[in-house]
Protein backbone atom coordinates (compact mmCIF):
# COMPACT_ATOMS: atom_id res chain seq x y z
CA UNK A 1 0.00 0.00 0.00
CA UNK A 2 1.42 3.38 -1.03
CA UNK A 3 2.35 5.84 1.69
CA UNK A 4 -0.03 8.75 2.25
CA UNK A 5 1.75 11.99 1.40
CA UNK A 6 1.43 15.07 3.58
CA UNK A 7 -0.53 18.09 2.32
CA UNK A 8 1.53 21.09 1.14
CA UNK A 9 3.36 22.91 3.92
CA UNK A 10 1.40 26.08 2.99
CA UNK A 11 -1.76 24.69 4.61
CA UNK A 12 -0.02 24.20 7.96
CA UNK A 13 -0.96 27.31 9.91
CA UNK A 14 -0.24 26.87 13.60
CA UNK A 15 -2.70 28.36 16.05
CA UNK A 16 -1.37 30.95 18.52
CA UNK A 17 -1.35 29.58 22.08
CA UNK A 18 -3.51 32.40 23.44
CA UNK A 19 -6.25 31.75 20.89
CA UNK A 20 -6.14 27.98 21.44
CA UNK A 21 -6.37 28.50 25.19
CA UNK A 22 -9.37 30.81 24.82
CA UNK A 23 -11.21 28.31 22.60
CA UNK A 24 -10.58 25.41 24.99
CA UNK A 25 -11.65 27.52 27.98
CA UNK A 26 -14.81 28.53 26.12
CA UNK A 27 -15.82 24.87 25.85
CA UNK A 28 -14.83 24.01 29.40
CA UNK A 29 -14.40 20.50 30.75
CA UNK A 30 -17.07 18.22 32.16
CA UNK A 31 -17.10 15.15 34.42
CA UNK A 32 -15.29 12.44 32.43
CA UNK A 33 -15.75 14.41 29.19
CA UNK A 34 -13.73 13.05 26.28
CA UNK A 35 -11.86 15.38 23.95
CA UNK A 36 -10.78 15.11 20.29
CA UNK A 37 -8.21 17.19 18.45
CA UNK A 38 -8.39 16.05 14.79
CA UNK A 39 -5.47 18.16 13.50
CA UNK A 40 -2.97 17.87 16.34
CA UNK A 41 0.10 19.53 14.78
CA UNK A 42 2.47 20.73 17.49
CA UNK A 43 -0.15 20.20 20.19
CA UNK A 44 -1.15 23.72 21.18
CA UNK A 45 -4.78 22.69 21.76
CA UNK A 46 -3.80 19.57 23.70
CA UNK A 47 -1.58 21.67 25.94
CA UNK A 48 -4.52 24.01 26.62
CA UNK A 49 -6.82 21.04 27.39
CA UNK A 50 -4.24 19.61 29.77
CA UNK A 51 -4.09 22.93 31.62
CA UNK A 52 -7.77 22.40 32.47
CA UNK A 53 -6.69 19.31 34.39
CA UNK A 54 -7.85 16.81 31.76
CA UNK A 55 -5.90 13.54 31.92
CA UNK A 56 -4.26 12.15 28.80
CA UNK A 57 -6.58 9.11 28.62
CA UNK A 58 -9.53 11.47 28.07
CA UNK A 59 -7.89 13.20 25.08
CA UNK A 60 -7.42 11.77 21.57
CA UNK A 61 -5.21 13.67 19.14
CA UNK A 62 -4.52 12.75 15.51
CA UNK A 63 -2.23 14.04 12.81
CA UNK A 64 -1.09 12.83 9.40
CA UNK A 65 2.39 14.15 10.13
CA UNK A 66 4.58 11.54 11.86
CA UNK A 67 6.86 14.20 13.36
CA UNK A 68 6.51 13.99 17.14
CA UNK A 69 5.89 16.94 19.46
CA UNK A 70 6.44 17.40 23.19
CA UNK A 71 2.68 17.64 23.72
CA UNK A 72 2.13 14.11 22.37
CA UNK A 73 2.44 12.64 25.86
CA UNK A 74 -0.50 14.75 27.07
CA UNK A 75 -3.00 12.75 24.97
CA UNK A 76 -3.60 9.42 23.31
CA UNK A 77 -1.75 10.63 20.24
CA UNK A 78 -1.98 8.87 16.88
CA UNK A 79 0.42 10.11 14.24
CA UNK A 80 0.63 9.11 10.60
CA UNK A 81 -3.16 8.73 10.65
CA UNK A 82 -5.53 10.22 8.08
CA UNK A 83 -8.27 11.65 10.30
CA UNK A 84 -10.92 11.41 7.58
CA UNK A 85 -10.25 7.71 7.02
CA UNK A 86 -10.07 7.07 10.76
CA UNK A 87 -13.35 8.89 11.39
CA UNK A 88 -15.29 6.59 9.06
CA UNK A 89 -14.22 3.45 10.94
CA UNK A 90 -13.98 4.42 14.60
CA UNK A 91 -16.69 3.67 17.18
CA UNK A 92 -15.39 6.39 19.49
CA UNK A 93 -17.55 9.41 20.25
CA UNK A 94 -16.55 12.62 21.99
CA UNK A 95 -18.00 15.33 24.22
CA UNK A 96 -15.60 18.05 23.08
CA UNK A 97 -13.96 18.58 19.67
CA UNK A 98 -11.56 21.47 19.21
CA UNK A 99 -9.02 22.41 16.57
CA UNK A 100 -7.88 24.30 13.51
CA UNK A 101 -8.51 22.09 10.45
CA UNK A 102 -6.31 22.62 7.38
CA UNK A 103 -7.47 25.12 4.75
CA UNK A 104 -6.68 23.74 1.29
CA UNK A 105 -8.68 22.73 -1.75
CA UNK A 106 -9.14 18.97 -1.88
CA UNK A 107 -8.09 19.13 -5.54
CA UNK A 108 -4.68 20.44 -4.42
CA UNK A 109 -4.01 17.56 -2.02
CA UNK A 110 -1.59 14.77 -2.95
CA UNK A 111 -3.38 12.10 -4.97
CA UNK A 112 -3.01 9.64 -2.08
CA UNK A 113 -5.14 11.92 0.18
CA UNK A 114 -7.73 13.15 -2.29
CA UNK A 115 -9.96 10.07 -2.32
CA UNK A 116 -10.69 9.94 1.42
CA UNK A 117 -11.39 13.69 1.55
CA UNK A 118 -13.57 13.83 -1.58
CA UNK A 119 -15.63 10.82 -0.44
CA UNK A 120 -16.69 12.36 2.87
CA UNK A 121 -20.47 12.64 2.83
CA UNK A 122 -22.19 15.93 3.47
CA UNK A 123 -25.30 16.12 5.62
CA UNK A 124 -27.46 15.41 2.57
CA UNK A 125 -25.59 12.14 2.03
CA UNK A 126 -23.64 13.33 -1.03
CA UNK A 127 -19.82 13.14 -1.40
CA UNK A 128 -18.27 16.58 -1.00
CA UNK A 129 -16.06 16.00 -4.06
CA UNK A 130 -12.74 17.51 -5.08
CA UNK A 131 -14.25 20.96 -5.52
CA UNK A 132 -14.63 21.40 -1.76
CA UNK A 133 -12.07 22.41 0.81
CA UNK A 134 -10.37 20.09 3.31
CA UNK A 135 -11.66 22.07 6.29
CA UNK A 136 -15.22 21.32 5.16
CA UNK A 137 -14.54 17.57 5.15
CA UNK A 138 -13.00 17.87 8.64
CA UNK A 139 -16.10 19.63 9.98
CA UNK A 140 -18.45 17.00 8.54
CA UNK A 141 -16.37 14.15 9.95
CA UNK A 142 -16.18 15.86 13.33
CA UNK A 143 -19.94 16.36 13.54
CA UNK A 144 -20.45 12.61 13.18
CA UNK A 145 -18.13 11.95 16.12
CA UNK A 146 -19.95 14.17 18.63
CA UNK A 147 -22.03 12.70 21.44
CA UNK A 148 -25.47 14.09 22.16
CA UNK A 149 -25.03 17.20 24.26
CA UNK A 150 -21.46 17.63 23.01
CA UNK A 151 -19.87 20.82 21.75
CA UNK A 152 -17.09 21.92 19.46
CA UNK A 153 -14.87 24.92 18.80
CA UNK A 154 -13.15 25.26 15.44
CA UNK A 155 -11.27 27.88 13.48
CA UNK A 156 -12.80 28.15 10.01
CA UNK A 157 -12.39 30.46 7.02
CA UNK A 158 -14.98 33.16 6.45
CA UNK A 159 -16.16 31.06 3.47
CA UNK A 160 -17.91 28.84 6.02
CA UNK A 161 -20.54 31.54 6.23
CA UNK A 162 -21.30 31.89 2.54
CA UNK A 163 -19.71 29.31 0.19
CA UNK A 164 -22.28 27.32 -1.79
CA UNK A 165 -20.53 23.98 -1.26
CA UNK A 166 -21.02 24.11 2.52
CA UNK A 167 -24.63 25.30 2.59
CA UNK A 168 -25.72 21.85 3.81
CA UNK A 169 -23.49 22.01 6.87
CA UNK A 170 -24.81 25.48 7.74
CA UNK A 171 -28.35 24.12 7.66
CA UNK A 172 -27.26 21.06 9.61
CA UNK A 173 -25.62 23.09 12.36
CA UNK A 174 -28.78 25.18 12.68
CA UNK A 175 -30.89 22.04 13.07
CA UNK A 176 -28.50 20.07 15.29
CA UNK A 177 -27.06 22.39 17.94
CA UNK A 178 -28.79 24.27 20.71
CA UNK A 179 -26.50 27.30 20.44
CA UNK A 180 -24.11 28.66 17.85
CA UNK A 181 -21.56 31.40 18.50
CA UNK A 182 -19.68 33.05 15.62
CA UNK A 183 -16.64 35.20 16.43
CA UNK A 184 -15.17 37.07 13.47
CA UNK A 185 -12.09 39.27 13.36
CA UNK A 186 -11.83 42.09 10.83
CA UNK A 187 -8.06 41.54 10.81
CA UNK A 188 -6.24 38.25 10.12
CA UNK A 189 -5.93 35.96 13.15
CA UNK A 190 -2.66 34.56 11.81
CA UNK A 191 0.42 36.43 10.63
CA UNK A 192 0.84 33.97 7.75
CA UNK A 193 -2.72 34.24 6.41
CA UNK A 194 -4.54 37.31 5.10
CA UNK A 195 -7.93 35.64 4.53
CA UNK A 196 -10.72 36.28 6.97
CA UNK A 197 -11.39 33.67 9.64
CA UNK A 198 -14.14 32.67 12.03
CA UNK A 199 -14.01 31.04 15.43
CA UNK A 200 -17.11 28.86 15.68
CA UNK A 201 -18.38 27.56 19.02
CA UNK A 202 -21.37 25.19 18.81
CA UNK A 203 -23.04 23.76 21.92
CA UNK A 204 -25.60 21.13 22.94
CA UNK A 205 -25.43 18.80 19.96
CA UNK A 206 -28.77 17.15 19.27
CA UNK A 207 -30.94 19.86 20.85
CA UNK A 208 -31.57 22.20 17.89
CA UNK A 209 -32.83 24.36 16.33
CA UNK A 210 -30.14 26.69 17.57
CA UNK A 211 -29.98 30.22 18.83
CA UNK A 212 -27.21 32.35 17.40
CA UNK A 213 -24.65 34.85 18.67
CA UNK A 214 -22.65 36.84 16.11
CA UNK A 215 -19.82 39.10 17.24
CA UNK A 216 -17.15 41.00 15.32
CA UNK A 217 -13.80 42.22 16.67
CA UNK A 218 -11.01 44.41 15.34
CA UNK A 219 -8.10 42.40 16.75
CA UNK A 220 -7.18 38.92 17.92
CA UNK A 221 -6.81 40.20 21.47
CA UNK A 222 -10.37 41.57 21.54
CA UNK A 223 -11.71 38.35 20.00
CA UNK A 224 -9.99 36.33 22.73
CA UNK A 225 -11.54 38.60 25.33
CA UNK A 226 -14.92 38.02 23.69
CA UNK A 227 -14.44 34.25 23.89
CA UNK A 228 -14.07 34.57 27.66
CA UNK A 229 -17.80 35.44 27.74
CA UNK A 230 -18.77 32.45 25.62
CA UNK A 231 -22.01 30.83 26.71
CA UNK A 232 -23.13 33.91 28.65
CA UNK A 233 -24.08 36.21 25.77
CA UNK A 234 -27.65 36.84 24.67
CA UNK A 235 -28.52 34.87 21.53
CA UNK A 236 -31.30 35.20 18.99
CA UNK A 237 -33.30 32.53 17.25
CA UNK A 238 -31.59 30.93 14.29
CA UNK A 239 -33.25 32.36 11.17
CA UNK A 240 -35.05 30.04 8.78
CA UNK A 241 -35.40 31.75 5.46
CA UNK A 242 -35.71 35.32 6.72
CA UNK A 243 -34.13 37.58 9.28
CA UNK A 244 -34.53 41.14 10.41
CA UNK A 245 -33.88 43.39 7.43
CA UNK A 246 -31.50 46.30 7.52
CA UNK A 247 -33.50 48.29 5.03
CA UNK A 248 -36.31 47.93 2.54
CA UNK A 249 -35.58 47.27 -1.12
CA UNK A 250 -34.22 50.55 -2.44
CA UNK A 251 -32.69 52.02 -5.57
CA UNK A 252 -29.11 53.22 -5.53
CA UNK A 253 -30.07 56.82 -6.32
CA UNK A 254 -32.39 56.89 -3.29
CA UNK A 255 -29.50 56.38 -0.89
CA UNK A 256 -26.65 58.10 -2.75
CA UNK A 257 -25.86 60.96 -5.10
CA UNK A 258 -23.41 60.13 -7.89
CA UNK A 259 -21.65 62.54 -10.22
CA UNK A 260 -18.37 63.06 -12.05
CA UNK A 261 -15.29 64.19 -10.21
CA UNK A 262 -13.70 67.57 -10.88
CA UNK A 263 -13.16 68.54 -14.53
CA UNK A 264 -9.72 70.11 -14.99
CA UNK A 265 -9.92 70.96 -18.71
CA UNK A 266 -6.20 70.19 -19.11
CA UNK A 267 -5.15 67.11 -17.15
CA UNK A 268 -1.51 67.28 -18.27
CA UNK A 269 -1.14 70.65 -16.56
CA UNK A 270 -3.33 70.22 -13.49
CA UNK A 271 -2.47 66.61 -12.56
CA UNK A 272 1.03 65.69 -11.44
CA UNK A 273 3.02 63.21 -9.41
CA UNK A 274 5.15 63.92 -6.37
CA UNK A 275 8.42 64.16 -8.31
CA UNK A 276 7.01 66.84 -10.61
CA UNK A 277 5.60 68.75 -7.65
CA UNK A 278 9.02 68.73 -6.03
CA UNK A 279 10.82 69.72 -9.23
CA UNK A 280 8.48 72.70 -9.60
CA UNK A 281 8.90 73.45 -5.87
CA UNK A 282 5.14 73.82 -5.48
CA UNK A 283 3.93 73.93 -1.88
CA UNK A 284 1.53 71.10 -1.00
CA UNK A 285 -0.98 73.76 0.08
CA UNK A 286 -1.37 74.68 -3.60
CA UNK A 287 -2.46 71.17 -4.52
CA UNK A 288 -5.25 68.81 -3.51
CA UNK A 289 -4.89 65.04 -3.05
CA UNK A 290 -6.95 63.11 -5.61
CA UNK A 291 -7.39 59.79 -7.34
CA UNK A 292 -7.53 60.20 -11.09
CA UNK A 293 -7.97 56.78 -12.72
CA UNK A 294 -9.58 53.39 -12.15
CA UNK A 295 -6.15 51.91 -11.48
CA UNK A 296 -5.99 53.97 -8.29
CA UNK A 297 -8.97 52.07 -6.87
CA UNK A 298 -7.22 48.88 -5.84
CA UNK A 299 -9.11 47.78 -2.74
CA UNK A 300 -12.43 48.06 -0.94
CA UNK A 301 -11.39 51.25 0.83
CA UNK A 302 -9.05 54.13 0.19
CA UNK A 303 -7.04 55.07 3.27
CA UNK A 304 -4.36 57.71 3.86
CA UNK A 305 -1.73 54.95 3.70
CA UNK A 306 -3.04 53.68 0.35
CA UNK A 307 -3.01 57.19 -1.10
CA UNK A 308 0.54 57.75 0.16
CA UNK A 309 1.60 54.50 -1.49
CA UNK A 310 0.17 55.76 -4.78
CA UNK A 311 2.06 59.01 -4.31
CA UNK A 312 5.38 57.29 -3.56
CA UNK A 313 4.87 54.98 -6.57
CA UNK A 314 4.83 57.92 -8.97
CA UNK A 315 1.11 58.14 -9.70
CA UNK A 316 -0.50 61.45 -10.59
CA UNK A 317 -2.41 61.98 -7.36
CA UNK A 318 -1.86 65.73 -6.95
CA UNK A 319 -4.31 68.25 -8.43
CA UNK A 320 -2.83 71.71 -8.89
CA UNK A 321 -5.57 73.95 -7.48
CA UNK A 322 -4.12 77.01 -5.74
CA UNK A 323 -6.21 79.65 -4.04
CA UNK A 324 -6.01 83.23 -5.25
CA UNK A 325 -3.77 84.01 -2.29
CA UNK A 326 -1.41 81.11 -3.07
CA UNK A 327 -1.22 82.18 -6.71
CA UNK A 328 1.11 84.90 -5.47
CA UNK A 329 3.63 82.35 -4.19
CA UNK A 330 6.70 82.72 -6.46
CA UNK A 331 6.84 79.03 -7.41
CA UNK A 332 3.10 78.85 -8.01
CA UNK A 333 3.26 82.07 -10.03
CA UNK A 334 6.10 80.71 -12.18
CA UNK A 335 4.06 77.59 -12.98
CA UNK A 336 0.95 79.62 -13.81
CA UNK A 337 2.93 81.79 -16.24
CA UNK A 338 4.43 78.93 -18.24
CA UNK A 339 3.52 78.84 -21.91
CA UNK A 340 1.84 75.68 -23.26
CA UNK A 341 4.99 74.72 -25.19
CA UNK A 342 6.89 74.85 -21.88
CA UNK A 343 4.36 72.64 -20.10
CA UNK A 344 1.94 75.39 -19.21
CA UNK A 345 -1.85 75.23 -19.38
CA UNK A 346 -3.87 75.38 -22.57
CA UNK A 347 -6.01 78.29 -21.45
CA UNK A 348 -8.11 78.11 -24.61
CA UNK A 349 -9.52 74.75 -23.53
CA UNK A 350 -13.27 75.20 -23.00
CA UNK A 351 -13.47 74.20 -19.31
CA UNK A 352 -10.45 76.36 -18.51
CA UNK A 353 -11.56 79.38 -20.53
CA UNK A 354 -14.92 79.72 -18.79
CA UNK A 355 -13.50 79.69 -15.25
CA UNK A 356 -12.63 82.69 -13.13
CA UNK A 357 -9.94 82.33 -12.04
CA UNK A 358 -8.96 79.87 -14.77
CA UNK A 359 -6.62 77.86 -12.51
CA UNK A 360 -9.30 76.92 -9.96
CA UNK A 361 -10.95 73.56 -10.78
CA UNK A 362 -14.42 73.32 -9.18
CA UNK A 363 -14.47 70.20 -7.03
CA UNK A 364 -17.32 68.30 -5.39
CA UNK A 365 -17.36 67.87 -1.61
CA UNK A 366 -14.99 65.17 -0.38
CA UNK A 367 -16.82 62.01 -1.47
CA UNK A 368 -17.85 59.03 0.64
CA UNK A 369 -16.87 56.63 -2.13
CA UNK A 370 -15.37 56.42 -5.61
CA UNK A 371 -16.59 54.41 -8.57
CA UNK A 372 -15.18 53.80 -12.03
CA UNK A 373 -17.66 53.63 -14.88
CA UNK A 374 -15.19 51.68 -17.00
CA UNK A 375 -13.72 49.08 -14.63
CA UNK A 376 -13.10 45.71 -16.27
CA UNK A 377 -14.74 44.16 -13.19
CA UNK A 378 -17.93 46.20 -13.53
CA UNK A 379 -18.93 49.03 -11.19
CA UNK A 380 -18.08 48.68 -7.50
CA UNK A 381 -17.53 51.16 -4.71
CA UNK A 382 -14.21 52.11 -3.16
CA UNK A 383 -15.13 53.62 0.22
CA UNK A 384 -13.21 56.78 1.05
CA UNK A 385 -11.67 56.49 4.52
CA UNK A 386 -9.59 59.66 4.11
CA UNK A 387 -10.45 63.18 5.23
CA UNK A 388 -9.56 65.07 2.05
CA UNK A 389 -8.91 62.90 -1.02
CA UNK A 390 -11.16 63.80 -3.96
CA UNK A 391 -11.33 62.65 -7.60
CA UNK A 392 -11.16 64.03 -11.10
CA UNK A 393 -13.68 63.36 -13.84
CA UNK A 394 -12.26 60.01 -14.95
CA UNK A 395 -14.07 58.65 -11.89
CA UNK A 396 -17.50 59.03 -10.33
CA UNK A 397 -17.79 60.37 -6.79
CA UNK A 398 -20.54 59.14 -4.47
CA UNK A 399 -22.12 60.91 -1.51
CA UNK A 400 -24.43 58.82 0.67
CA UNK A 401 -27.55 60.18 2.33
CA UNK A 402 -26.64 58.37 5.58
CA UNK A 403 -23.64 59.57 7.57
CA UNK A 404 -23.26 56.13 9.18
CA UNK A 405 -20.29 54.35 7.59
CA UNK A 406 -21.78 50.96 8.42
CA UNK A 407 -24.59 51.79 6.00
CA UNK A 408 -22.04 52.65 3.29
CA UNK A 409 -20.44 49.22 3.46
CA UNK A 410 -23.84 47.52 3.56
CA UNK A 411 -24.98 49.29 0.37
CA UNK A 412 -21.61 48.69 -1.30
CA UNK A 413 -21.95 44.98 -0.52
CA UNK A 414 -25.52 44.96 -1.87
CA UNK A 415 -24.15 46.26 -5.18
CA UNK A 416 -22.09 43.05 -5.52
CA UNK A 417 -24.98 40.62 -5.00
CA UNK A 418 -26.14 38.40 -7.85
CA UNK A 419 -29.38 40.38 -8.12
CA UNK A 420 -27.54 43.70 -8.54
CA UNK A 421 -24.98 42.26 -10.97
CA UNK A 422 -27.77 40.90 -13.19
CA UNK A 423 -29.18 44.41 -13.47
CA UNK A 424 -25.74 45.88 -14.11
CA UNK A 425 -25.09 43.53 -17.03
CA UNK A 426 -28.14 44.98 -18.81
CA UNK A 427 -27.16 48.66 -18.51
CA UNK A 428 -23.58 48.72 -19.77
CA UNK A 429 -22.97 50.73 -22.95
CA UNK A 430 -20.77 48.62 -25.23
CA UNK A 431 -18.37 50.32 -27.62
CA UNK A 432 -16.94 48.79 -30.86
CA UNK A 433 -13.54 48.20 -29.23
CA UNK A 434 -15.16 46.03 -26.53
CA UNK A 435 -15.11 48.68 -23.80
CA UNK A 436 -18.14 48.69 -21.52
CA UNK A 437 -19.11 51.96 -19.85
CA UNK A 438 -21.67 52.52 -17.10
CA UNK A 439 -23.45 55.87 -16.78
CA UNK A 440 -24.68 57.41 -13.49
CA UNK A 441 -28.34 57.51 -14.54
CA UNK A 442 -28.83 53.78 -15.17
CA UNK A 443 -26.59 52.90 -12.22
CA UNK A 444 -28.78 55.00 -9.96
CA UNK A 445 -31.86 53.00 -10.93
CA UNK A 446 -30.39 49.66 -9.78
CA UNK A 447 -32.59 48.11 -7.10
CA UNK A 448 -30.48 46.98 -4.15
CA UNK A 449 -31.62 43.85 -2.29
CA UNK A 450 -32.03 43.92 1.49
CA UNK A 451 -29.16 42.63 3.62
CA UNK A 452 -29.07 41.44 7.21
CA UNK A 453 -28.49 44.30 9.62
CA UNK A 454 -26.29 42.25 11.97
CA UNK A 455 -23.71 41.13 9.38
CA UNK A 456 -20.10 42.34 9.38
CA UNK A 457 -20.62 44.33 6.18
CA UNK A 458 -17.21 46.00 6.16
CA UNK A 459 -15.27 42.77 6.68
CA UNK A 460 -17.31 40.87 4.11
CA UNK A 461 -17.10 43.73 1.62
CA UNK A 462 -13.32 43.81 1.94
CA UNK A 463 -13.18 40.08 1.19
CA UNK A 464 -15.65 40.38 -1.69
CA UNK A 465 -13.72 43.18 -3.42
CA UNK A 466 -10.45 41.29 -2.94
CA UNK A 467 -12.03 38.33 -4.75
CA UNK A 468 -13.54 40.57 -7.44
CA UNK A 469 -10.25 42.29 -8.25
CA UNK A 470 -8.48 38.91 -8.32
CA UNK A 471 -10.86 37.88 -11.11
CA UNK A 472 -13.10 35.68 -8.97
CA UNK A 473 -16.43 37.43 -9.47
CA UNK A 474 -18.29 34.26 -8.52
CA UNK A 475 -16.78 34.23 -5.04
CA UNK A 476 -17.43 37.96 -4.68
CA UNK A 477 -21.13 37.35 -5.38
CA UNK A 478 -21.23 34.40 -2.97
CA UNK A 479 -19.85 36.59 -0.20
CA UNK A 480 -22.35 39.37 -0.92
CA UNK A 481 -25.23 36.89 -1.25
CA UNK A 482 -24.40 35.40 2.16
CA UNK A 483 -25.98 38.44 3.83
CA UNK A 484 -29.20 38.50 1.82
CA UNK A 485 -32.49 38.47 3.67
Amino acid sequence: MAAVLLPPISCKIYTPADLAGAMVAALGDGPDATWLEPSHGKGVFVEAIARLGVRSERIVALDLDRTTATADCLATTMRGIDFLQWATGTDMRFDRIVGNPPFISIAHLPTSSQASAASVLDLDGQPVGKGSNLWYAFVLASLRLLRKGGCLALILPSAAGFADYCSAVRRGVGRSFGRLELYQCTRPLFDEVQEGTLVVVARDYGSGPCTVVRRSFDSRASLIKGLSKSGRLNAHKCPSGSVLTATSRITFNSIADMRLGGVTGDASFFLMNEDRRKSLRLPTRSLAPVVSKAKHLGSALLTEDVWCQLKSSGHRVWLFNPTVELSKNPHVKNYLELEPVEGGCNRKAYKVSIRDPWYRTPMPPVPDAFLSGMSQHGPWLCINETQDVNATNTLYVVRFSSRNRKDWYMWALALLTSESRRQIRRIGRRYPDGLVKYEPGPLGRIALPSLRANANHKGLYTEAVTALLAGNSGLAKEIANSTLV
